[in-house]
């Protein structure tokens, strides 16, 4: 079987309010939620599929724009300290993206929210202790924070999700050609919404329907 693994990016309208329908996403947006309202100053929660992780942390920033900086440790290059905001997200800490810049961040803006009373959202790929972080003071701050595990999706859990991407382009797709899908494409998830992207775009192209011959032209 010859599947396809594609890099796409997240859609960046997604909320809480769209997430919630999903069971998967349940549990971490009640205590996000409850994070957000208590005195709490750091979240730190891991997901090992990206896309769940980008989903997760654009739909919590998406929901506090007005008062909410969003940075994406993979795109680093310099941030100053002067956060004039109430939440910072920061996403995509994972061993690919820490380095001795990146981590000297981290560990200062720790610090400076800490002493600011501002509130950090970290979006990790896994938990502390396997990132190999190499700075020993962040790594003791990082550690203080109980971490949120959010599992992997179930197969279940993907038909639902890449259905309502679809659906949210204005496209519907059968089950005959899902079942396509998830037999002859790359089943993780960001291969998926990449495959999304392509469906919407090739058939309003050629003023199509989705079926498995259309699948076939793409994958």
């Amino acid at each position: 079987m010859n599947q396809k693994i594609l890099n796409i990016n997240l859609p960046q309208e997604r909320s809480f309010e769209e997430l919630k329908k999903f069971g998967l996403f349940t549990n971490f947006i009640s205590e996000i939620e409850t994070f957000l309202s208590n005195k709490d100053k750091f979240f730190l929660f891991k997901v090992s599929e990206d896309l769940i992780r980008n989903y997760l942390i654009q739909a919590s920033y998406n929901s506090f724009l007005s008062s909410s900086l969003l940075i994406h440790l993979n795109d680093f290059k310099n941030f100053n300290m002067e956060f004039n905001s109430s939440f910072i997200f920061i996403d995509n800490i994972t061993k690919e993206n820490l380095n001795a810049k990146t981590e000297v961040f981290l560990f200062n803006a720790f610090n400076f929210c800490l002493d600011n009373k501002i509130k950090i959202i970290f979006s990790c790929s896994d938990f502390v202790k396997n990132l190999k972080i190499n700075l020993p003071d962040l790594e003791s701050r990082l550690n203080t924070i109980a971490p949120t595990e959010i599992k992997d999706p179930s197969e279940e859990e993907k038909i639902a999700l890449i259905t309502f991407e679809l659906n949210q382009r204005g496209l519907k797709i059968g089950k005959r050609e899902l079942n396509y899908i998830f037999n002859y494409h790359s089943r993780d998830l960001d291969s998926l919404l990449m495959l999304a992207n392509q469906l919407d775009k090739v058939s309003l192209e050629q003023k199509k329907s989705i079926t498995t011959n259309l699948i076939k032209e793409i994958i």
